[in-house]
């Protein structure tokens, strides 16, 4: 059987909702993984909350990380091995039952406070739970064959992750980082550091909480995964001279009157920082097929705004304002002017 065909027949994650705060987090954690994999210019998907919260798949091996937070105290050797209330399996039972021997597959629990083994916190970031002391070794095997009915257990690829975590303001270590590797990846800082931040976790979003069925590995990796062209694509649509006709509609937008200049600038920096919802999305592509079909006869963007509007004025959420609407007609006019896509 190959690597897809095995993730395919692995038990979904069936933990049901989660406390929003976690949720955060988890999400949060992903897209610093996304950042640490496409650094280090490795090809990845990362997938999220499928059949764990957080998966790396590479080409020859796949990861498998369990987020956990605790206000308080420390996970060990005992408690990692225990079931919860209603729970059908222990944190690392649960975990360990994605893996396989025959695989290229590395286990691991992600947690803001450190391990406690014997009542000692331990100080490394990563620790193996097949280096830990014989004793403690034996009791966890011991404990996973009754839980899992298996016969052995290898430890060797399972990993306790004591990750720091800013509980109190996730979103900006996370956006700090994302700033500075854009600036590492592409040469020079994004061109709207909060629409980049906003663009790469709401797309995360929609990928975490896809909730349809993927019945096949491709389908998983399009409906709950980020790729690695998928995230350059996203820096990419943020560098200063990305075809995305931001500029184009900031110029147009100086030359005209005082009064209107301010408008259309608030309603300029109200979009770039608005929620992408679906809805938005699947507007921005009629307009833009709008436009692709009608090139010809669009020369004049004052009959062209005219146009546009009638079309789709009423298609907008309802806290989209008429000077959002027509700031967000020229956008997509200029972007398909300068060759971009949606």
């Amino acid at each position: 059987m190959d690597k897809e065909k095995y993730y395919m027949n692995l038990p979904k994650d069936l933990s049901g909702s989660i406390a929003k705060n976690r949720f955060r987090l988890e999400l949060l954690w992903g897209i610093s993984k996304i950042i640490d994999e496409h650094k280090a210019n490795n090809e990845y998907t990362i997938i999220f909350d499928f059949k764990c919260d957080i998966e790396l798949h590479k080409d020859d091996e796949l990861n498998f990380y369990q987020i956990k937070m605790k206000k308080s105290g420390n996970y060990n050797s005992n408690n990692l091995c225990k079931k919860g209330k209603n729970e059908n399996n222990s944190i690392l039972g649960k975990l360990y039952a994605l893996y396989s021997p025959n695989y290229n597959i590395k286990l691991a629990i992600v947690c803001n406070k450190q391990l406690k083994i014997n009542n000692k916190e331990i100080d490394f970031p990563e620790q193996c739970f097949g280096d830990l002391d014989q004793d403690v070794l034996d009791d966890v095997r011991e404990k996973l064959c009754t839980e899992l009915n298996l016969n052995t257990v290898c430890l060797d690829n399972v990993f306790y992750i004591f990750d720091n975590m800013d509980l109190l303001n996730p979103e900006d270590s996370i956006r700090g980082k994302l700033v500075k590797s854009f600036v590492d990846i592409k040469g020079e800082e994004p061109q709207n550091p909060n629409a980049l931040y906003r663009l790469v976790v709401d797309s995360v979003k929609e990928k975490a909480s896809y909730e349809f069925d993927s019945g096949t590995y491709e389908d998983v990796v399009k409906n709950k995964g980020i790729t690695r062209s998928e995230f350059d694509k996203m820096l990419n649509a943020h560098k200063k001279e990305s075809k995305n006709g931001i500029n184009e509609t900031q110029e147009y937008i100086n030359n005209l009157s005082f009064a209107k200049r301010r408008r259309y600038n608030t309603a300029l920096g109200n979009i770039l920082e608005t929620q992408q919802s679906e809805s938005l999305r699947l507007i921005k592509i009629k307009i833009y097929n709008y436009i692709m079909e009608h090139e010809d006869s669009l020369d004049d963007i004052e009959s062209y705004l005219k146009e546009i509007s009638k079309l789709f004025d009423d298609d907008f959420d309802v806290e989209f304002t008429d000077d959002m609407k027509s700031v967000q007609y020229i956008m997509i006019y200029y972007m398909y002017a300068s060759g971009g896509i949606l």
